[in-house]
Formats: C-alpha cells, structure tokens, sequence
C-alpha cells in the first residue's frame, strides 16, 4: 500500500519589473529554479493566474519616454492620452497528489519551497492545506505579533529587497535574487546602459558598459 500527500491552495505573489512581460518572466524563472515538492509519480504542480485589470500607470514607458506605443482607456494607441498600465498581483494555485510521502516529509520540502518563493517575490493571501494519511495543517497568512508592524504578515517580512531599497548602516547591499534579471539603468536615465551606449554620447557611462563588456 502507498502512502499519499496532498497540497491544495493559493498564495498571491507580487514580482518585480517595470512592464507585464517583464514580470512574467521573472516569476516564471523564480518559479523555475525553486526546490522541487516530490512524489514518486510527479512533483507538485504551480498555476500562475494574473489577476485581472492593472493596479498601477504611468504616463511614459519603461525607458522613461512618452511615445504612440502607449494606450488610452479606450485601447488606442495615443502619444497624449497612452498609459503602461501594469497588475503587479499574480495568484499562484499550488495542486499535488504525491504519492509515496509522508506528512513530514512533504510538509519540509513544501516549506523549502515557500520560503524561497518568499524571499524572492512578495507574498501575501496565503492559504494552502497539506494533507496526509494521519496527520493535516493549514498555512495561513498571520500577522507579526510586534506593534510596530502589525499590519505585515510574516511571509511579507521575509521577502529581501533589492539593493536600491536597502538600506544596510553598514552600506553592505545584498541584491535580491531577481536582480540579474533587471536590466541595469545609465546614470541619471531609464534607458538601460546598454542602450544608452548604442544611443546617446555619454563618456561615463561608454566606459562602464565597455569595461563590463571586456569583463571576462
């Protein structure tokens, strides 16, 4: 006879980038090369569902400019009404019958895998059963128990910001594991470097790119 586990729930995410497929794929490549919730006839399996409308504009793209690409309320293309709107909340639906594991063993790897989920993009709404033959739990948003920060779950709090958000007194700044995903920015633009050096005549910023570029 096997032994069978179940997980059934959602956990609302919230990844970094600045336009909708940029965000996409950084939470398609977070979800990617997490640590695996196994069973002997196949691993856990995830669902991304983007939630529906935007929550966030802007009035000029992702490089900072204002241009025709952009669009209206009423979907056309305008250089003078154009919006990049962007739904920053993405719901993931986690769903397993995994046989041949035990409660412990699937709640550890579950767990391994939530926490990295965490660490690398927002997470909030969490709400996920585990179930196995003799034994159930439910992991549920619950707020930090410190005045100060009531109003965050612990879930929130172990999401690490990205470097330009940290503020370490010891001016140490480790990057959020997305970061190489993100195209670094010229100085004083959008623009990425790399399109500032095709485009624009900048000598500093010429030479980083092409330092960068001779790095090996």
């Amino acid at each position: 006879m096997s032994y069978w586990t179940y997980i059934n729930g959602i956990v609302t995410v919230h990844p970094m980038g600045r336009t909708q497929p940029e965000k996409r794929y950084i939470l398609e490549t977070v979800l990617n090369h997490l640590p695996r919730v196994t069973g002997s006839e196949g691993d856990m399996n995830t669902y991304i569902i983007q939630k529906n409308g935007y929550n966030s504009s802007c009035s000029c793209d992702e490089f900072g400019e204002v241009t025709n690409n952009l669009t209206d309320r009423y979907g056309y293309k305008s250089r003078n009404r154009g919006w990049l709107q962007t739904q920053n909340e993405y719901i993931l639906v986690v769903n397993a019958a995994l046989r041949d594991r035990e409660f412990e063993q699937t709640y550890r790897e579950f767990m391994k895998w939530f926490v990295r989920l965490c660490k690398r993009v927002g997470c909030e709404d969490v709400l996920v059963e585990i179930k196995g033959y003799d034994k159930s739990t439910v992991i549920k948003d619950r707020n930090i128990q410190k005045e100060k920060y009531s109003w965050k779950s612990v879930f929130d709090g172990l999401f690490e910001d990205p470097s330009w958000c940290n503020n370490n007194k010891n001016g140490y700044k480790e990057p959020n594991w997305c970061e190489f995903m993100m195209w670094d920015r010229a100085k004083d633009s959008n623009y990425p470097m790399t399109l500032a050096y095709k485009y624009f005549n900048d000598e500093e910023n010429d030479k980083e790119v092409e330092r960068r570029m001779n790095y090996r």
